[in-house]
């Protein structure tokens, strides 16, 4: 995810680090870290921010048969 922070601004990012940006500073979030893509969305949300690149689209999984199930169908 990338977003550009207006600043200038101050104040904790996503790691809890007092954090200071340039204005119109481009700021990368790694999509796989959800508390950080949360701050980068609540960030967009109240103007601080603007979105240039959402997350990534990850591929659905096929859900997974239980295991009762799965240990039903090898006895028969």
């Amino acid at each position: 995810m990338k977003i550009i922070v207006h600043g200038p601004a101050a104040g904790m990012d996503w790691r809890n680090m007092i954090e200071s940006w340039a204005p119109d500073q481009p700021v990368d979030i790694d999509d796989g870290d959800k508390a950080a893509v949360a701050w980068a969305r609540v960030r967009i949300g109240t103007g601080l921010a603007t979105l240039v690149e959402d997350v990534a689209v990850r591929e659905p999984r096929s859900p997974k048969a239980p295991a009762a199930a799965v240990q039903a169908s090898t006895r028969a």
